[in-house]
């Protein structure tokens, strides 16, 4: 109801945890994993597939190294895998083999979790790194990839479209298993602005996502698509609006979103918002009061009216003390009935 911008009896909650702040709830609540999620408030469950998935969900030792099927060599740092080798090392694809988004096991997780949870929670199906950071962050490098978008557009339009390839055929398949809502994006803007120029991203990425959003509305036409970026992506907002996204996220409060008010009055009537609690500061550094103060200032902003799931700007992270948790699972959970009362 909330994405359909009708307004439900509470604003919907999905919060995402690193692993390490999940296995410190996990030790309190004796359960884990998506079941820990949805026993602290969550409404939905996300299952990820595709190529960041491979890298996010692999944790190995420090300093030990493994290759993903996409040929991309990754080394464990602080307790995550990074990438430190990629396989398009020279503009050129020719040789290259693009793994098969038709294997049935890729569908093993999302069967799963359409079984235990669908009767009663939302299913989101995760294809993030869809273009853009799929290159720069795995297959290429990332200043030589974004060299690639202005020096040599042709090598860069045929990753962008073996990408396209690989996640529409991905993102049907997950449709087909009947789940509610496809995320796709990428990590394209910083703290002010885009990493690209928007004109570029119009002409390379917006055409391929068209196609790819098309072929998931002739699979299903009621599936809702959520477009993710970090940063601030206003700039392309219209772009989105054009391209039929419903609902886009994590709405970090930096850059010209710093005004949450502004956005929703702007763009509310077209799409719905999950985000926009500070994770880089508040949370971390925050007291609980602040913490709380802050809950109440985006319900405010973006739930009035519906069209709105709450979620803090990103993960919550390592860095956010247990007692900030439990003020903003305590404060969402103190405000988010509708009609809203902040008293």
């Amino acid at each position: 109801m909330a994405i359909k911008h009708q307004q439900p009896d509470l604003v919907p909650l999905f919060i995402r945890y690193v692993g390490a702040v999940s296995s410190k709830l996990s030790r309190i609540h004796g359960i884990a994993g998506r079941d820990l999620e949805i026993k602290l408030g969550n409404d939905g469950v996300i299952v990820q597939i595709g190529i960041n998935a491979e890298y996010s969900h692999k944790v190995v030792p420090d300093g030990e190294r493994w290759t993903s099927e996409w040929g991309v060599t990754y080394e464990g740092m602080r307790g995550i895998s990074q990438p430190v080798d990629h396989p398009l090392k020279e503009p050129d694809v020719s040789g290259y083999i693009w793994p098969d988004p038709h294997k049935p096991e890729r569908m093993a997780e999302i069967k799963q979790a359409m079984a235990r949870y669908h009767s009663d929670y939302a299913v989101m199906v995760d294809l993030s790194c869809t273009f853009l950071e799929a290159g720069y962050a795995h297959l290429r490098g990332m200043e030589k990839f974004m060299m690639d978008l202005h020096l040599s557009r042709d090598f860069a339009c045929q990753v962008l479209d073996g990408l396209n390839t690989y996640y529409t055929a991905l993102g049907v398949h997950a449709i087909e298993q009947g789940i509610d809502i496809i995320r796709i994006g990428d990590d394209i803007a910083g703290q002010n602005g885009m990493l690209v120029p928007p004109k570029l991203w119009r002409e390379l990425v917006k055409p391929r996502m068209e196609s790819m959003i098309h072929a998931f509305r002739k699979a299903n036409p009621n599936i809702i698509v959520k477009y993710h970026s970090c940063g601030d992506f206003s700039a392309i907002i219209p772009d989105l609006i054009d391209l039929g996204v419903d609902f886009i996220g994590t709405m970090q409060p930096c850059g010209q979103q710093v005004d949450m008010a502004a956005i929703k009055a702007k763009y509310g009537d077209k799409l719905a918002f999950l985000g926009g609690l500070d994770t880089q500061q508040l949370l971390p550094n925050g007291s609980p009061e602040e913490v709380r103060e802050a809950v109440k200032d985006v319900l405010r902003s973006y739930a009035p009216g519906g069209g709105y799931v709450f979620m803090p700007g990103h993960y919550v992270n390592l860095d956010v003390p247990l007692e900030n948790v439990w003020a903003l699972l305590s404060a969402v959970h103190d405000y988010r009935r509708y009609p809203l009362n902040f008293d």
